[in-house]
């Protein structure tokens, strides 16, 4: 499943991007959305689309009812769009498009969505993401997290690399059906930490770029693993993938099967109308 990665990153190099500039907002969900978490850390997006002078949508289906809302609401504004997708409605919609190859679960197809970006937003690193893709040192790591991770539950933290932890959480979700957590350092160092008076049963992670993150790895006695630049941030992209899918096998669970995931989609379709 993630083995392949070279591959994908290869296909989606060869994309043709809008050129953008100014403020930036990005928005999706998932394993589609993580792709702005992550590049938030190289380049400073807009949380509030009213201050931007493009939004980026990004929805490798191109149904994702939460993002189809934004975009709607973004071109009521009279916003620029540009959409990273494999088609569905939002394909649909008058906006600039990246229509990327689909027939994947947006979790495997991350690279499709999120060399595009890379490529619009700071094009000096997609040399980095690709090179750093290495299977064997991916798994690797995976191996090494995997023997302390069975049998807790995984918790990681993170402050410039945010999207790091929560692209671990949500592979772990999703392939391994398996409890993870993600918090965001400063803030879990003014409560989550007392937490782990009761808290034999997790295993914290930290993804440590800063002293602040040192701390918090000190008070929950957290494994770190340092993180300095783009060529860490797609090798561990990739050990994610692999730690999640080791797991999951343990566990006895197909990563390629989702059920209630498709189930809240459609629950939610139905309340947007």
């Amino acid at each position: 499943m993630y083995e392949d990665w070279d591959r994908l990153y290869a296909e989606a190099n060869l994309l043709n991007v809008p050129r953008v500039e100014g403020e930036i907002s990005c928005f999706g969900m998932g394993g589609s959305g993580v792709v702005c978490d992550i590049l938030s850390a190289f380049y400073p997006l807009v949380k509030d689309m009213k201050f931007a002078d493009a939004v980026i949508a990004v929805s490798y289906s191109g149904n994702t009812t939460e993002t189809l809302q934004v975009v709607r609401r973004a071109l009521s504004m009279d916003k620029r769009v540009i959409a990273i997708t494999s088609g569905g409605i939002l394909s649909t919609l008058p906006v600039e498009k990246v229509l990327v190859r689909g027939g994947e679960q947006p979790r495997y197809a991350f690279p499709f969505l999120f060399l595009p970006l890379v490529k619009m937003l700071r094009p000096d690193l997609v040399r980095e993401v690709i090179d750093s893709v290495n299977a064997m040192e991916a798994k690797r790591v995976a191996e090494d997290l995997l023997s302390h991770v069975r049998g807790k539950i995984p918790v990681f933290y993170a402050s410039t690399y945010l999207g790091l932890a929560k692209r671990f959480k949500q592979e772990i979700n999703e392939n391994a059906k398996y409890p993870a957590f993600f918090g965001e350092i400063p803030e879990v160092n003014h409560n989550e930490v007392e937490g782990y008076a009761h808290g034999d049963s997790l295993y914290p992670v930290v993804f440590s770029s800063s002293e602040v993150d040192e701390v918090t790895a000190r008070l929950v006695n957290a494994r770190v693993i340092r993180v300095s630049g783009m060529r860490d941030v797609s090798l561990l992209i990739q050990s994610a993938g692999f730690l999640s899918v080791m797991l999951a096998r343990e566990m006895g669970e197909d990563p390629t099967k989702l059920t209630r995931i498709p189930e809240g989609r459609r629950l939610v379709e139905r309340i947007g109308g």
